[in-house]
């Protein structure tokens, strides 16, 4: 079982036959990103924007073009929509956010038509490295789906278990989070959820892992705070997957994560044909570069 990013990088060294198509491409820290993606041997990668940008942007910080094909597109819809293709028409394995919108993106690759939407449903799956855990969290969702319905969050439990399966673990531990340990219906609906969701794994419905809820996040991660507080649990303080309830949980433990622990950081969109990156603008070129190997490991 893959435990931290260095294993993670090191399983796909060699693996240089997959391509990443980076949208918007002109963005020093995916440039950077991609650049020590190639010298790493992980992937290829296709460069789709305005070439002059491109090239000043990678003059700036000192990098080499040579290695990579450009495509000459200025305008950001065109171009978004260029690099989706590459990757729906199989000449890419990753598609890559670069300068362009999230929105712009998204867009591109939910059209019913020239996109790479699938039947399943799109989620985003957050990775942290921190070195008060013993191995990789993964959590969802932070940046794609809002305020998702029960049949949503089955879907986007679904998602991550697959990721983490990727990663090495048969059977993860997912703990659906809520404020309190304890259901109630009446104030907190997210905690009927979390309980029809730890219901539905321990009946096979969620298959290969191992699901309660609700618990606090304290509960999920500590061991200490189950014994402390007298909760009994399979997931409780060794949780793999942390299941938020909504995106405004999910986006403030990502950026509690990454600015305040000082995480190590990857993030992608799952559940379409391909994986997508997806990061922040402001994202370091590691936390980037950390996200296509996780988006590789999983392509």
């Amino acid at each position: 079982m893959i435990q931290t990013f260095d294993e993670l990088i090191n399983t796909l060294k060699g693996s240089q036959s997959k391509v990443v198509a980076v949208a918007y491409a002109h963005d020093t820290d995916a440039l950077e990103a991609i650049s020590k993606t190639h010298q790493e041997g992980i992937a290829k990668g296709i460069l789709v924007g305005p070439k002059e940008k491109i090239e000043k942007a990678a003059a700036t910080v000192g990098l080499s073009l040579t290695p990579f094909e450009i495509v000459d597109i200025d305008d950001e819809k065109a171009a978004t929509q260029k690099a989706v293709a590459l990757v729906r028409e199989g000449q890419a394995d990753v598609l890559m956010k670069g300068l362009c919108s999230t929105s712009t993106i998204l867009s591109a690759v939910l059209d019913k038509v020239n996109g790479l939407r699938d039947a399943k449903l799109l989620s985003h799956i957050t990775a942290f490295q921190i070195p008060s855990y013993p191995k990789l969290i993964i959590i969802s969702d932070a940046a794609m789906n809002i305020a998702p319905t029960l049949e949503e969050k089955v879907g986007i439990t679904e998602n991550a278990i697959q990721v983490a399966n990727r990663l090495g673990n048969p059977c993860p531990k997912v703990a659906v989070i809520a404020a309190v340990e304890k259901v109630n219906p009446g104030s907190m609906p997210c905690t009927v959820d979390a309980a029809v969701l730890s219901m539905m794994g321990s009946r096979g419905q969620i298959k290969n892992a191992v699901i309660d809820g609700p618990l606090a996040v304290d509960n999920a991660f500590s061991k200490h705070s189950c014994e402390v507080k007298g909760i009994t649990s399979p997931v409780g303080g060794d949780a793999d997957i942390a299941i938020l309830p909504d995106i405004e949980a999910g986006n403030c433990f990502y950026k509690v994560m990454s600015y305040l622990a000082l995480a190590k950081t990857a993030g992608i969109i799952v559940g379409a044909r391909k994986p997508i990156v997806l990061t922040s603008r402001s994202d370091s070129d590691e936390t980037k570069f950390l996200s296509i190997a996780l988006a590789m490991k999983v392509s």
